[in-house]
């Protein structure tokens, strides 16, 4: 599997790995870096990979039990789900929307956006930098870069729902 394909398949399922993880973890920048660190295993075992879906199966597989090896390090046994959860979770997951004309809402919502936050994206997402890196590349807390993503997330969704709900609208 080319690197390109492996890394654009991984961003492409991003958003459904990370609420996935969120269900074990619970904390959505320990998600991100479980992400991160799973992505940079994959492009280092991108020759193992003969496609998409086995790619996308480890993937998912590697997050859950690197989530779940955080949280017993750190002793909150009480808070995993059971298996049986976790697997409902990531089924329900996998019915995502990402359907065309989604995805061109998306993209528009992301042109409209201010320079300086379709800059954060592009960092985050093409460049894939770390919170950690963001917060030292923009000199802000990483606090503060985390919170900006999420309200970036929750601006992104609110806009692309309204852009398809006016075209269905449009549409009938």
């Amino acid at each position: 599997m080319t690197e390109e394909l492996l890394v654009k398949t991984l961003l492409d399922a991003r958003p459904r790995l990370i609420a996935a993880t969120l269900a074990v973890l619970r904390d959505v920048h320990q998600a991100e870096d479980v992400f991160q660190e799973v992505m940079v295993k994959a492009l280092r075992m991108r020759d193992s990979f003969s496609d998409e879906a086995g790619l996308l199966a480890w993937t998912r597989v590697s997050m859950r039990n690197q989530g779940i090896d955080f949280v017993r390090r750190a002793g909150r046994l009480d808070i995993i789900l059971s298996e049986l959860a976790l697997d409902a979770v990531e089924a329900s997951l996998e019915k995502g929307d990402t359907s065309p004309p989604r995805v061109a809402a998306l993209r528009q919502c992301i042109a409209a956006l201010p320079a300086e936050s379709q800059r954060l994206l592009r960092l985050r997402y093409d460049e894939g930098h770390s919170g950690r890196d963001l917060a030292k590349l923009l000199q802000r807390s990483e606090d503060a870069i985390y919170k900006a993503l999420s309200r970036l997330h929750a601006a992104l969704r609110r806009c692309t729902e309204e852009r398809l709900a006016f075209t269905k609208e449009v549409g009938s």
